[in-house]
């Protein structure tokens, strides 16, 4: 029995060190042989193919064929011969149909003739003669059909319609001798008793005549009859026999089937299931001598092949892992120094910032602190007016360091709050109620600025989640930094819109704008156009918006006005406790 029909054997499910020589080459003997890449797939594995799948399959076909044409063949010729019979049997009662009219025929004749010797009428006689006329022209008739006739009874039946035809002229010497009595109807009683049974002995014979004729008649009808049941039976006992050997041959077909195809596939696919998990030294036994075999065969070179790949994979991952390693090495230490020169730089440019931002009002401080020194010590010989005069200018002085000292204090508030901002504390926010508080705020300082201030809400009035203290604080900042870039007065809108799942509020005004070049540097810390300040505004705005999960963007053209658009995500309107 093949082997490749076989389940996928204990040894083929084996790693390669324990499999038989035939089913499994061992890695160790594989890499003495040849380097992975210098082993190929041998070309010639068709050779090894001794029975074809197909061909099998063929012949098996071209026999089933053969044998349902024989069956086929031999049902159609029974059948031929059934139907053969069947009009022979019609014939044959044609046959016995015709005997019978011709004996009754007779009968009637002689039935004339017993009338005509009862009372000797001339119609008796005239219709006796033409029906002796009749019954011996349809006896011609006959013999010559079955003189044509193929059955082997057609002599006796032939030599039965001679005597019965040898009756017709008895039957006319009888009449002419009757025709010949003188006054027949006066003959005595003992004569007509006489012709009477004269008849009746022509009755008898042409009755036993006719008889004999249905005897063969019917003999052949049983004959054919019997020949008929025997094609029938024929016929079924090749219908029994045909399907009998038809279910033998579809379970041994499925038998087959399964055994030497679907068996193998299931195994080649259990195999590659097992290949795709990694396990790469499995091998199938390829001894067959078919197609599964050289599928068997085919699917060995190559997880071979995949086998030697996936060595000079590994190798390869060795040495990139151990290049990676020394990249990511190097890479780290270049980002550790590029990091440490990034905070170089951050503290340069603070320091830079700083020292030019405070260095100037300390320079007041120690010029005002010099002058103050100076009237303090100069003043002991004032008069009295000089000395108050001299107290309202160390007053003034005074006041301007305590104003240096407030402004210094508040850049360095200013740099505090930036580098430590606190994470947001969120919670449901009604942003139309948010902005009209914002609004409220605004109102004093925009009446005083000479900006009108409008505002455009949604409705219903959306719901975002915030810390409500830095949102005021980023819009306040938005429109204070707006009403400064009005200082001839303008308009300051606040609106809100809902599209979607998000909300966007818009800071708008009719100030001076941004140059286009500054449009991308306005969110950087530093970067300021004042006069005064840090610059850190706009980039605590844009942190702000950024910890609730938002986005800040900016419009500006000079000349025209500066729109500042800020996007959180939407949520539901709280309710109950929630809104409370």
């Amino acid at each position: 029995m093949p082997s490749h029909s076989r389940a996928i054997s204990k040894a083929a499910w084996q790693p390669s060190r324990s499999a038989p020589k035939a089913c499994i080459w061992s890695s160790t003997r594989r890499s003495k042989e040849s380097s992975p890449g210098q082993r190929q797939i041998k070309p010639d594995m068709r050779a090894h193919i001794r029975k074809s799948i197909s061909s099998i399959v063929l012949s098996v076909f071209i026999l089933v064929f053969t044998g349902v044409l024989a069956v086929g063949g031999a049902s159609v010729f029974l059948a031929w011969r059934m139907l053969g019979q069947t009009h022979a049997i019609a014939e044959e009662s044609r046959d016995v149909n015709f005997v019978n009219q011709l004996q009754n025929k007779i009968s009637k004749l002689i039935l004339l003739l017993h009338e005509w010797i009862d009372h000797s009428g001339d119609e008796y006689r005239v219709e006796a003669a033409h029906l002796t006329v009749e019954i011996d022209t349809d006896i011609r008739h006959y013999l010559e059909h079955e003189t044509e006739s193929r059955n082997q009874e057609k002599t006796a039946e032939i030599q039965l319609l001679n005597n019965l035809q040898a009756e017709l002229p008895l039957l006319s010497e009888t009449t002419n001798r009757i025709q010949r009595l003188p006054g027949s109807s006066n003959a005595g009683s003992d004569t007509q008793a006489y012709w009477e049974e004269v008849m009746e002995q022509h009755a008898y014979r042409v009755h036993a005549i006719i008889s004999d004729i249905n005897q063969i008649h019917f003999k052949i009808i049983s004959r054919k009859v019997t020949q008929s049941g025997d094609a029938v039976a024929l016929v079924f006992f090749l219908y029994i026999l045909f399907s009998l050997v038809g279910i033998v041959l579809v379970y041994i077909g499925y038998r087959l089937h399964s055994r030497f195809i679907v068996k193998p596939v299931v195994n080649l696919a259990k195999a590659t299931e097992r290949i795709s998990q990694g396990d790469l030294s499995l091998r199938l036994n390829d001894k067959s001598k078919t197609e599964i075999g050289l599928l068997y065969r085919s699917f060995n070179a190559m997880v071979e092949q995949l086998q030697s790949n996936k060595e000079e994979i590994l190798a390869f991952n060795r040495d990139l892992s151990l290049k990676v390693e020394e990249r990511s090495r190097e890479l780290n230490a270049a980002h550790n120094k590029m990091m440490g020169m990034e905070k170089m730089a951050m503290l340069g440019q603070i320091a830079t910032s700083v020292n030019h931002e405070i260095r100037t009002p300390l320079n007041a401080l120690y010029m005002n602190v010099q002058l103050i020194r100076k009237e303090i010590s100069g003043g002991s010989n004032a008069t009295v007016p000089d000395r108050r005069l001299q107290q309202r200018h160390t007053l003034d002085r005074i006041d301007q360091v305590e104003q240096e000292v407030m402004r210094i204090s508040s850049m360095l508030e200013e740099f505090v709050h930036y580098a430590r901002l606190a994470p947001p504390e969120m919670k449901p926010v009604d942003v139309d109620k948010l902005i009209r508080y914002v609004a409220d705020l605004l109102n004093e300082k925009a009446t005083q600025s000479g900006v009108t201030l409008g505002l455009d809400l949604a409705e219903p009035a959306p719901y975002i989640l915030a810390d409500e203290k830095k949102l005021i604080q980023t819009l306040m900042n938005l429109g204070m930094n707006a009403m400064h870039a009005m200082p001839e007065g303008g308009a300051l809108k606040l609106s809100v819109r809902a599209p979607g799942d998000q909300v966007e509020i818009a800071v708008a005004d009719t100030g001076t704008g941004i140059a286009a070049e500054n449009l991308e540097k306005i969110f950087q810390p530093f970067f300021t156009t004042k006069p005064s300040g840090l610059g850190f505004g706009l980039a605590i705005v844009q942190r702000i918006v950024e910890g609730h999960g938002g986005k800040i963007d900016c419009q500006s053209k000079l000349g025209e006005g500066t729109v500042f658009t800020i996007r959180l995500p939407r949520i539901d309107a709280p309710t109950g406790d929630a809104q409370t």
